[in-house]
């Protein structure tokens, strides 16, 4: 039998066969479409959505506190005289609660009348005096207006003693007058009297002459 390495010539068919067939198996694969190799899809998970952050401002009693008091300060200060005593009524004594107390005190800084400043000071020791936590709330505030009524009643009892000065002043400018007066009266009161010593009084009566003519002796 022979066999392929026996023959050279045969061996050498053989590796033209085999080229051959490799150089058709390539001309076909670059002949035939490439098809996309297909992946599956990643599902993307849905995540829920996040919830609403709402941010609630947290309000401080102090803060509480001074917006009333400031927001009263605005309406009285546009009341007439009348009304600031009506609403003095309408407060009584302040006792019901602090928020009453600091609302009188207020009212009673604006009255001018005398004696309401000292009241309203009263009131303010009061509200500092309570060491209650909601009294604590008004501190400041009632610390506050306790040193502007005392800055207002130096001012007054200044104002009020020159007022008291001036009127020893006119009070004694006038018993000076008075005085004046007195002695120019005094004067016054001696002039006519030596005018009237001064006056010459009527002198002696001129004889009357006779109705009825004496003749004439002749010598």
């Amino acid at each position: 039998m022979l066999s392929f390495d026996s023959q050279p010539w045969l061996a050498r068919s053989r590796q033209r066969c085999i080229a051959a067939c490799l150089l058709v198996a390539g001309a076909s694969m670059a002949c035939a479409p490439i098809t996309p190799i297909k992946h599956p899809e990643a599902k993307v998970a849905e995540m829920p959505p996040a919830p609403a952050i709402v941010y609630v401002p947290t309000v401080e009693p102090v803060d509480t506190a001074a917006r009333h008091l400031l927001a009263y300060q605005e309406t009285l200060s546009r009341l007439p005289t009348a009304d600031l005593s009506r609403e003095l009524g309408r407060l009584g004594d302040g006792a019901s609660s602090l928020q009453a107390t600091m609302d009188l005190a207020l009212v009673l800084g604006l009255t001018r009348t005398s004696g309401d400043l000292a009241k309203a000071q009263i009131l303010l020791d009061q509200v500092l005096g309570n060491p209650s936590p909601e009294a604590q709330a008004w501190h400041g505030l009632a610390r506050l207006l306790a040193a502007r009524y005392a800055d207002q009643r130096r001012a007054e009892d200044q104002v009020e003693r020159l007022n008291q000065q001036l009127r020893d002043v006119q009070k004694d400018n006038q018993r000076k007058l008075d005085q004046l007066n007195e002695k120019l009266e005094a004067l016054k009161s001696i002039e006519r009297s030596l005018n009237s010593r001064n006056t010459p009084g009527p002198g002696p009566a001129a004889p009357q002459a006779s109705s009825a003519a004496k003749p004439v002796q002749k010598p």
